[in-house]
């Protein structure tokens, strides 16, 4: 017998394909966390990959102009900064966070896992917006490293 304080609203019936949304939507939750410790990994590989490339053309060529002060030579190290920082947001979206939660209430686990997923999307979306960073600075110091001047 239902209670007399308690509402029950109407609602439309459910169509054939409810509950294969449904379990498509339980689905993307369960993969949630998984995918993103992926794209970290692709990410980190992505940098690896930077990282050697831009090291390589700094170490065997004469890429930075040999007659500008060691403060503007210094600025040639940004993109590898950058990389290190968006390297350091990777590899905190992989990690596992120590996480304390009530294994009896679905509220509590609810909360602590979607902030988790919160923070390590946070995290990628921050180290991807880096690795962009570096990148297109990399990619002005070498369109303007000829007339490096500042």
């Amino acid at each position: 017998m239902p209670d007399e304080n308690e509402k029950i609203y109407d609602s439309p019936p459910s169509k054939p394909s409810d509950t294969f949304w449904l379990a498509q939507g339980e689905k993307m939750l369960e993969d949630s966390l998984p995918s993103i410790r992926s794209a970290a990994k692709s990410l980190m590989t992505g940098l690896g990959l930077l990282k050697a490339i831009y090291l390589g053309i700094l170490g065997f060529s004469d890429y930075i102009p040999k007659d500008i002060p060691i403060a503007q030579k210094s600025l040639f190290l940004a993109p590898l900064v950058i990389w290190l920082v968006a390297l350091y947001f990777s590899i905190e979206a992989i990690i596992p966070q120590r996480t304390a939660i009530n294994l009896r209430s679905p509220d509590d686990i609810r909360q602590k896992y979607q902030s988790q997923l919160q923070a390590k999307q946070r995290s990628l979306q921050l180290a991807f917006w880096l690795l962009t960073l570096g990148l297109l600075i990399a990619l002005l110091l070498l369109v303007f490293r000829s007339k490096f001047q500042l």
